[in-house]
């Protein structure tokens, strides 16, 4: 424990983070979870990283659940993995585009950072849904046409995004189910407007998004 207690420290709740070397470690995640965190640094800060450590302190304090190497984590709508390491949990995140897991939280972040701004800009609360709920898709969303989004107000595992392009027609398509993860590797763009609430639907007219509150569909 000597190095610890020279390095500077975040502190969350009654839980530490500290760099050393290449790393992020936390100091008293232990007595909940049995080991600590390893967060590669990949040129973040503590303070970058503030809001998702305070989500995984909140998370493992609050929700007590038991992490095993290889466990799957939704981490705010990004999917991370812990994967053991001696006396840690290395944290990891999913990068679908080579179909694994790299270590750090960059990718986290950034998914984070995106959906804040949106959210922010129009001064509403976030509803983040899991990596692993449901979107129900027009097929031609894989074709790359303009995705129109809406989010209906439905309870888990609905994330309530429904995403359709104007080329869809009801006669001869059906609607398919995906995951959140899947919208969003498909189609990036989309991935800034995911937290926003029930209610809200995101108009696309040429390369602007047109983001509006739609009182129908809070029916359930």
């Amino acid at each position: 424990m000597g190095f610890f207690s020279k390095i500077k420290a975040l502190k969350v709740r009654d839980i530490a983070f500290f760099a050393n070397g290449d790393h992020f470690y936390s100091k008293g995640l232990e007595v909940s979870i049995g080991k600590e965190l390893k967060i590669a640094k990949y040129g973040l800060t503590l303070e970058e990283l503030n809001p998702i450590l305070h989500y995984l302190v909140e998370f493992i304090q609050d929700e007590k659940p038991v992490i095993k190497n290889g466990n799957k984590l939704t981490c705010f709508s990004w999917l991370i993995l812990a994967q053991e390491e001696e006396d840690f949990f290395e944290i990891l995140e999913i990068y679908p585009e080579q179909q694994g897991f790299a270590a750090g939280l960059n990718r986290t972040l950034q998914v984070l950072n995106q959906q804040l701004y949106v959210c922010d800009q129009l001064k509403v609360e976030p509803i983040f849904p899991d990596f692993d709920q449901i979107v129900t898709i027009d097929p031609l969303i894989r074709t790359g046409l303009p995705a129109h989004l809406f989010r209906w107000n439905r309870t888990a595992p609905d994330s309530g995004w429904v995403a359709i392009t104007d080329n869809f027609d009801e006669d001869t398509m059906s609607l398919e189910e995906i995951t959140v993860g899947q919208l969003m590797t498909y189609r990036p763009e989309t991935v800034q407007f995911m937290a926003l609430p029930f209610g809200y639907k995101v108009i696309w007219d040429g390369k602007d998004a047109k983001i509006a509150f739609d009182n129908n569909l809070m029916e359930n």
